[in-house]
């Protein structure tokens, strides 16, 4: 049994099971849906819009939706700060000339999927940066569960601001957004920092705790404080089995990176943990050599609801 979480027993109790991975995807779906609904809606739009055209070279002189065919004709808006109106005139003219007037009758269904398609790739890119958002909104709600079974009090700072509030902590969507959270336990006052680069270790490390409070908050000083910082853990939140391995090797090499730099600065017993979506046999072994072993302080499957709890309770604790 792991020293800080009784729920993790064995390397077997780690690995991810076929539910959780199949609820994991499904759930990534559903937010693909909710992402993309905005730009079906306004394929929906353009289709309302141009309905009464009779021709592909009639789109040309509708000025409202021109926006739109700049899209269809596969312009990002970064390209447009290099391309004047005549430049982008002409992409249009060649998606008509080469793709919407092939088309026949059907030119605006033609121009609708191929904006559609340029969008799906706009997706697919948010969601890469949304499905490790995901795991870490995971994570931060356990954590206000646990804070709200044992009555604790929470401040948060959103990414966007620089004024501490209250959390809600049964309030649908708290979670997001969140740069840091601030608490109090028995031994003082507690700030979880995500994503902050550390400048002893020179990287980026996604959960990062000291041993500070609000008013001495700073985030370009605090990471300095070696002396201040109590743990850092790595956060994969991707579900994918695939990707699993591959994750695990990063986040192993950047906590045994936290553990060296920190030593080297005088700070040996520096404490690491990880959390992890996608859990494979292989790494479970690894991970639970290493929680035996002391290496690693704690670790969590996300998917594990026991787990995760643990682990929170752990994390507020410290």
């Amino acid at each position: 049994m792991s020293a800080n979480n009784r729920y993790i027993t064995s390397a077997e109790s780690l690995v991810t099971t076929h539910e959780e991975t199949r609820a994991g995807f499904l759930s990534i779906a559903l937010e693909k849906n909710r992402v993309g609904d905005p730009f079906v809606k306004n394929a929906l739009a353009f289709k309302a819009m141009v309905a009464h055209t009779h021709c592909a070279e009639d789109l040309l002189t509708i000025p409202q939706v021109r926006p739109f065919l700049i899209t269809a004709a596969g312009l990002s808006d970064k390209s447009l700060a290099y391309l004047n109106e005549d430049d982008q005139t002409m992409a249009i003219q060649e998606l008509i000339d080469k793709f919407l007037k092939p088309a026949g009758a059907d030119y605006i269904d033609e121009a609708t999927f191929r904006y559609l398609l340029i969008k799906g790739d706009a997706v697919g890119g948010s969601m890469r940066n949304k499905i490790g958002a995901l795991g870490q909104e995971r994570l931060i709600r356990a954590i206000y569960s646990s804070m709200s079974v044992r009555g604790i009090r929470c401040n948060r700072l959103l990414k966007d601001s620089k004024r501490w509030s209250t959390v809600n902590l049964g309030e649908a969507g708290a979670e997001a957004n969140i740069k840091a959270l601030n608490w109090a336990n028995d031994s003082g006052e507690r700030i979880l920092v995500f994503n902050a680069t550390i400048p002893t270790v020179k990287n980026n490390v996604d959960i990062c705790l000291f041993s500070s409070n609000i008013d001495d908050y700073d985030p370009k000083t605090l990471v300095r404080h070696d002396e201040r910082a109590l743990m850092f853990g790595e956060l994969k939140g991707g579900i994918d089995p695939a990707g699993a391995d591959e994750h695990w090797k990063t986040g192993n090499t950047a906590l045994n990176r936290i553990r060296t730099s920190f030593a080297a600065a005088g700070y040996p017993q520096m404490m690491t943990s990880f959390v992890g979506a996608a859990i494979e046999r292989a790494m479970a072994e690894e991970i639970y050599a290493q929680l035996e072993s002391g290496t690693l302080t704690n670790a969590t499957n996300l998917t594990n609801n026991n787990q995760l709890i643990e682990y929170c309770n752990w994390l507020i604790e410290l």
